[in-house]
Parts: structure tokens; C-alpha cells; sequence
């Protein structure tokens, strides 16, 4: 467990790769044995028949053109109808599961717990929230995330594990979960979907034949048209067995692969935490209370979910056995269960109701595990932390709840409010007075009267929290329509108007990324052939630095020259323009490129040895757009100097 613990984000997101790969391979080879096995079938009726005069073989004979175009053809319609359901991510999904939304103004303690977990953690790791839905009917214990990628996620959680866990347990549940999300995990389960679809659809097609050899069906065909009854009967059978057989091995490829993936969440879920004793809870509770759901879809969900949704055979088990997990966790979890006497059960559970974080007013649940005078301290930056989850930061999420006034925290609770926070997020950096306020939003006096309230309020606010305030609102903003979103951008964008600032750049480049829908990337390049972007990004980030002018050059030489060498570009200007477009076009790295660029950027910061919060909010911007999630850091910030 240490061992893949250490492994960083990169690793791990090759692991992913690389297990997809090896899937992707094994489940070709069982439709290509089915297609085979429907072939083998349909050999040895024409041989009955008397259709094949005994030249042909039973891997190609009179009938195996159109006994492989059949079964090809049924796998990819069937992959391609639910891949086409499928086609807008998580949100599909969870419309076809008949998932309930959370809303951010819930007045439901449970669930306005659960959103106060999930921003934490999408806070501390620099990665969007997902949307988050309850499964009402399901009083198991159970949890998934799905979608194809952060801006499309979802996170859905049963009744029964908003009953059933506490605070601390359900904090150990979404650190697996997000784990899933960083690890590459969530996208490969939902593609599964689609595969998997097309294998069963031979299966039902086999089904389907058996259908119609009852004498109802045969009466709708015309008589000469109408075959005898045991030909259909027979012939569905045998496609039944071979689609289900297939089914089986598919799945038991799926499971093999979905075991290993489970160990690696539950070890990063330990590590962010440091809590091995709640997932242990967790799972034990699981164990008690089930975590089988009765969902019709149950089983095309079953190597999503946290713990397994249906009763299966070992070898064919998504998860490893609970007792194992728990131990691999937490070893003497177990032993000291079985000999906890029923008072302590009795004063703990007493004490976690006790220290319930859900306030009276019903607001965002804002955790209390630190007071805001504590200083935080995060181990030193570099690009390891890249999707590294660590307690530091996860207690800077918790700082940044508490530092928030009730009021901003209030307006969170809607996309308007949200709105709000943000246009007065930028008057408070920019100092913009009240009049300028009133006058740009003239028709709009109400929401003008609010934005200067709430920039009054963000006046004692951390500084440092900034950009992660804006990362708090994006969800919400996301619930904008389409036409809404293209207005609100606008406005913003005018607002903001020249971008002077980084914090004025990053703020746009969050949200626009957020609001606005990422095109494929279908072709992938290696740092050294946008080495132009690069020059730009490093030359912005040492311009922020703490290094002389005159000294910048030399420094940006010995930055880029051991990855570009004699093709190292001049040092460009600093320009948000010029930036704005690199950063697009960074976008286009393979994932080796990726870590190089975050690592060439990681040195650059610390060549002076001190991160100011303008290069902390360009490092983030960057791993954002480049979907490497980047933790809070906010210990590290220097506040004495904050060059913008």
C-alpha cells in the first residue's frame, strides 16, 4: 500500500492509461470469440442444412460473412446507442439513474454536510467540484463518481450513507472518490459503460430470437416468410449463451482491473485524510448495513461504485472483500471492534452528535477542526504535489470556510449570489468605489446594492484566499443556462476591463474555463514543439518573481536550456495576451509534456526561493488547464510581497 502511495500523479494517471489499454485489449479479444463462437454456430447449421457442400472451415465457410457482420454489428450499435445516452457525461448518467440533484440551499443538515466535504476536498486539491446527487430510495451504504471529465462530473451518494456515517466516514468516502476522479478511474468506468453495452446487446439479441419463436410472434410474420418455431427457439438459445458467456468473461476482466484501482483509492483516501480509522469505520458500517443496490441498473454500475452493488462470486467482485480493505487499512480496526464495550459505542456516537458542524441558519455546513489564527504549514512545493492530496491542505479548505463572513457564504447558496460574490470578489482587488458599482449595473440597483455589501465583507478576508473563493463559486455558476452564462461573461469581462492583474487574469481563465465547453483534443504534442508558449509562461512567472530584472534573463536561460537546448527561444515579454494564448496552446501536451512543463514551472517559483501569491495563482491556472489538479498551498504563500 505504501508502495503505490508513492507513486505521484503522473504515475498514476499511466497506471490508468495503461490499465485501459490492457481492458480495452482483453474485451476485444471476447468479442472477437464471440464473433467466432456465433460463427462456429452458424458453421455447423449450414453443414446440417446442407448449405455448406464441405469446403468450408468452421472459422470461414458459405455463411460467415454475415455471421460476423452480424455480430459486429450488434456490438457497436449497442455501444453506440449508450454511448450516444451517454454522450453529456455524469449529468446523463445520473438522469438515467433517476438521481436527485443537491441543491446548494438545501436545508437538509445531511446533505448540506456532504457539500461542505465535497468543497473542501475540490478545494484543497484544485479540482472543479463535481455535481453532486442522492440516490433516495437506496438505504445501503454506497457512493460513485462518473463522468468524462471535471467539467461534466458527478458524484452520487446513497440515503443510506447520509444516514449512516458521520462526518469523518463520509469525509473518507469522497477522498476515495476523489481519487477516482485524479486518478484517471472516473472516465475510464464511464467508457465502460458504453463497451459493455455492446456485449450484452448480443446476449439480448439471443434473447430477442427466443422471443419470437412463441406462436404470438409467429402469427404477425406472412406465412411464407414464417420459419418453424424450434429453428427460432433453438438458434436464440445458443446466441443467448455465447452473448452471456462473453458477458462473463468481460466482466471478470473488468472486475480484475477495478480491484486494483479500489486498493489505490483507499490508500490515497488514508493519505489526504489521515483518518485511517473513519474509511475503516466506513467500511465496517458497510458490512453491517449493506451496500447492494436496487437499482435495475445495479449491475452496469457495480465497478463504479465505493463498495460492490450486487452479490457476486469472488473472482467476479469489482472490490476486494471488505474484511480485507479494512485491514490493508487500518489492521487492528477489526479486533478492537470486537471488544469495544457498548458504553464507549454509546459516548462516541454521543460525541460526533455533539460536534455536529451544521449551523441553526441552515448554511453551508463550514467545518471547525481549526481556529483561523493557526498557521499552516504544507510540505515544500514541487511538482510531485501535482494531485497529491495532503491533511495540510485539506485544513486550509477547513481555514477558508471559517474565514468567510456568514453573509458571502449565504450568497453562495445561489448562482445569483454567486454572481454576486464574484463581480464584488473583483471590486474589492481593483478598489473599485460604490459609484462605479451602481453606475455599471444602473438597471440592475438591487444586485449592485449587493455586490457592494459583500465587497465590504471580503475586505477582512485572507488575501490569500482570493482565487480559492473563486473556485468555491464556479459550481454554482455552472448552473447558469447557456444564454446566461454567455451574459454573465460579458458583463464580467467589462467589469474587469484591461486585466492589470494576475488575479484579474486568473479569474477569467478559471471561469472561463468552467462556464465555457472544452473542445476534444484529438492531437497531442511534446514540449518541444511549443516551446514559443513555454518562454512565454516561464518569462510571466519569473517576471513575478523576486529575482532582479537584470538577472532574469540569465536565470531563463538556465530554466529552458536543458529541455530545449540550442532551439531555446529568446525570453519574451510578459503580457496577459500573449499568456492567454501560450496557455491555450499548452493545452495540446501528451501527459509526459505535461509533467515536464508543471516541473520546469515548479523550479522557476523556487528558484528565488519564494512563492508569491502571483505565482501560486498562475501555477494553479496553469494545472488547471492542463487538468493536473494542483493542492491549495496556502501555507506556502509569501504575504509580505505580493507582486501584481
Amino acid at each position: 500500500m505504501q508502495g503505490k502511495a508513492m507513486i505521484d500523479f503522473f504515475g498514476r494517471q499511466q497506471q490508468a492509461r495503461s490499465a485501459t489499454r490492457y481492458l480495452l485489449i482483453y474485451l476485444v479479444l471476447v468479442m472477437v470469440l464471440i464473433a467466432v463462437a456465433v460463427n462456429i454456430f452458424f458453421y455447423f447449421v449450414a453443414v446440417l442444412t446442407g448449405y455448406d457442400d464441405g469446403q468450408g472451415s468452421w472459422l470461414w465457410h458459405v455463411w460467415s460473412a454475415k455471421a460476423y457482420g452480424a455480430t459486429a454489428t450488434l456490438i457497436m450499435f449497442g455501444s453506440l446507442v449508450e454511448w450516444y445516452l451517454l454522450r453529456e457525461g455524469g449529468v446523463a448518467l445520473a438522469n438515467m439513474i433517476q438521481a436527485n440533484k443537491i441543491d446548494f440551499a438545501t436545508k437538509d443538515p445531511q446533505q448540506q454536510q456532504l457539500l461542505n466535504v465535497c468543497e473542501e476536498m475540490a478545494i484543497a486539491s484544485g479540482m472543479a467540484m463535481p455535481s453532486l446527487y442522492v440516490l433516495r430510495d437506496e438505504q445501503t451504504i454506497n457512493a460513485f463518481v462518473a463522468g468524462y471529465n471535471l467539467q461534466d462530473s458527478i458524484l452520487v451518494v446513497t440515503q443510506g450513507a447520509l444516514d449512516y456515517l458521520d462526518r469523518d466516514e463520509l469525509q473518507g468516502v469522497i477522498g476515495h472518490e476523489y481519487s477516482h476522479i485524479i486518478n484517471g478511474d472516473m472516465r475510464l468506468n464511464t467508457y465502460l459503460l458504453s463497451i459493455l453495452a455492446g456485449i450484452v446487446n448480443v446476449g439480448q439479441a439471443g434473447g430477442y430470437l427466443v422471443r419470437m419463436s412463441y406462436v404470438g410472434y409467429q402469427k404477425e410474420l406472412r406465412p411464407k416468410e414464417a420459419l418453424p418455431m424450434p429453428i427460432f427457439y433453438f438458434a436464440g438459445l445458443i446466441v443467448l449463451a455465447i452473448g452471456y458467456i462473453g458477458v462473463f468473461f468481460a466482466r471478470l476482466g473488468k472486475a480484475a482491473i477495478s480491484r486494483s484501482r479500489e486498493n489505490l483509492a483507499d490508500a490515497a483516501s488514508v493519505q489526504f485524510t489521515r483518518h485511517p480509522q473513519a474509511l475503516a469505520s466506513a467500511l465496517y458500517k458497510i458490512s453491517q448495513h449493506g451496500s447492494v443496490l436496487q437499482h435495475r441498473y445495479a449491475e452496469q454500475l457495480s465497478h463504479m461504485c465505493f463498495a460492490d452493488s450486487l452479490l457476486f462470486a469472488p473472482y467476479l467482485a469489482s472490490h476486494p472483500p471488505i474484511e480485507q480493505r479494512i485491514n490493508t487499512i487500518y489492521p487492528s480496526f477489526l479486533t478492537r471492534m470486537k471488544y469495544r464495550a457498548d458504553s464507549k459505542k454509546e459516548a462516541t456516537q454521543q460525541q460526533v452528535k455533539t460536534n455536529s458542524p451544521i449551523d441553526e441558519e441552515g448554511l453551508i455546513a463550514f467545518s471547525s477542526v481549526i481556529a483561523p489564527e493557526q498557521d499552516l504549514i504544507a510540505p515544500s512545493m514541487s511538482s510531485a504535489k501535482v494531485g497529491e492530496l495532503q491533511w495540510q491542505d485539506l485544513l486550509s479548505a477547513q481555514y477558508l470556510h471559517q474565514q468567510l463572513a456568514v453573509e458571502v457564504s449565504r450568497s453562495l447558496q445561489s448562482y445569483q449570489g454567486a454572481k454576486a460574490v464574484i463581480f464584488a470578489l473583483v471590486a474589492q482587488q481593483q478598489d473599485k468605489p460604490a459609484a462605479f458599482v451602481l453606475a455599471f449595473f444602473a438597471k440592475q440597483q438591487v444586485f449592485a446594492q449587493s455586490i457592494i455589501q459583500l465587497q465590504q465583507y471580503l475586505i477582512s478576508t485572507d488575501q490569500r484566499l482570493a482565487l480559492p473563493i473563486v473556485e468555491l463559486a464556479t459550481p454554482r455558476l455552472q448552473l447558469l443556462v447557456e444564454q446566461e452564462r454567455i451574459v454573465f461573461l460579458s458583463e464580467l469581462r467589462h467589469f474587469v476591463g484591461e486585466t492589470k492583474t494576475v488575479f484579474e487574469f486568473a479569474l477569467l481563465a478559471l471561469i472561463e474555463q468552467q462556464l465555457i465547453k472544452a473542445k476534444h483534443i484529438f492531437r497531442q504534442l511534446p514540449l518541444n514543439r511549443l516551446a514559443e508558449p513555454c518562454a512565454q509562461l516561464i518569462a510571466t512567472l519569473l517576471n513575478y518573481g523576486a529575482h532582479p530584472k537584470d538577472s532574469q534573463p540569465a536565470i531563463y536561460q538556465q530554466l529552458m536550456q536543458p529541455i530545449f537546448n540550442k532551439h531555446t527561444p529568446s525570453m519574451p515579454q510578459s503580457q496577459f495576451k500573449l499568456l492567454a494564448k501560450a496557455l491555450r496552446q499548452l493545452q495540446y501536451l501528451n501527459p509526459k509534456a505535461k509533467q515536464q512543463l508543471i516541473t520546469l514551472a515548479a523550479a522557476t517559483i523556487q528558484s528565488d526561493g519564494i512563492l508569491h501569491r502571483a505565482e501560486y495563482e498562475l501555477l494553479r491556472v496553469l494545472a488547471a488547464l492542463l487538468a493536473c489538479p494542483m493542492p491549495l498551498l496556502l501555507g506556502q504563500i509569501h504575504v509580505d510581497r505580493n507582486p501584481q
